[in-house]
């Protein structure tokens, strides 16, 4: 382990902790790696915030390799603060035969207009291409034009 006033950063065999506390907030992140029981790879990381304003936020990923090639992918993070919030996840996937798949989800709020967004996009597994759709609405409910 390793200290210096108002930070701290631990390494272990599988990885590493650190984080930090200063006049604007307090941050810490981590990430590891372990080998799984069928030879497969996984690694994870992660991290988050807190401001003395009141923001924060958060974020977090996992990756598995298997011996064959196939991969899977995942991963996570939201934000809030005064003037609104967003969080995005998604995910994919690849076979050992070059298949793969996918998607991902996000949503934002404005506090300031209360305006918000909530939006995906997927791959078409006839065309291997992404498709997206995604709808705006105001304070009401209302659906509005996405600018």
């Amino acid at each position: 382990a390793d200290a210096r006033q108002g930070s701290f950063k631990a390494r272990g065999p599988n990885g590493v902790v650190a984080g930090k506390t200063g006049p604007n907030g307090t941050v810490v992140r981590g990430r590891g790696r372990v080998q799984n029981a069928d030879g497969s790879v996984t690694q994870r990381s992660g991290g988050a915030f807190q401001g003395t304003n009141g923001s924060s936020g958060k974020r977090a990923s996992s990756t598995t390799v298997s011996p064959d090639g196939s991969v899977s992918r995942s991963g996570e993070a939201y934000v809030s603060g005064t003037n609104g919030s967003a969080s995005s996840a998604g995910a994919f996937q690849r076979d050992a035969d070059g298949n793969w798949s996918g998607s991902r989800s996000t949503t934002a709020t404005n506090n300031n207009t209360g305006n918000s967004y909530s939006g995906s996009t997927a791959i078409d597994p006839a065309t291997g291409k992404p498709v997206h759709s995604g709808t705006c609405t105001d304070a009401s409910g209302a659906v509005i034009p996405c600018r």
